[in-house]
């Protein structure tokens, strides 16, 4: 029988209009294009000693990161981790900032840094400087 087969090999061949975004000129581009992040989201949690490494974290704030402070691991202890829910409580009072519990728990813990916006009406966070028109005006 005439039956003819033709292999194809995977990813884009010459003729095509497709670009493979793979290529290393499409990330140099993106990168080029792209400014760099100046903001960080730092994560912390209790070290062996059931203690909070809250060192540093004001300066972290008042450059505007973010700080996510997770007490899970002290579930089994909850006087330590009110001891260290309180400290974070007194982190973001000594920095004008509200803290904020992303879960029923209370034991995940969010300080915005300066110049974050956090919409507690659309739970949405965005920096105070980005404008992003709503789709529906009457809100």
């Amino acid at each position: 029988m005439g039956l003819s087969r033709t292999q194809v090999e995977p990813g884009p061949s010459a003729g095509n209009r497709f670009h493979d975004l793979g290529e290393v000129r499409w990330s140099e581009r993106t990168s080029r294009m792209s400014e760099r992040p100046n903001r960080r989201v730092i994560y912390l949690e209790p070290d062996d000693l059931h203690r909070l490494p809250l060192d540093g974290a004001e300066q972290n704030l008042s450059m505007g990161d973010m700080v996510i402070v997770d007490l899970n691991s002290l579930n089994h202890m909850p006087s330590q981790q009110s001891v260290c829910s309180r400290r974070v409580e007194g982190l973001g009072e000594r920095m004008g900032l509200p803290v904020f519990a992303l879960n029923e728990d209370d034991t995940l813990l969010m300080v915005a840094g300066a110049m974050m916006r956090v919409d507690t009406h659309k739970h949405k966070l965005g920096s105070s400087g980005l404008s992003i028109p709503s789709e529906n005006p009457e809100s």
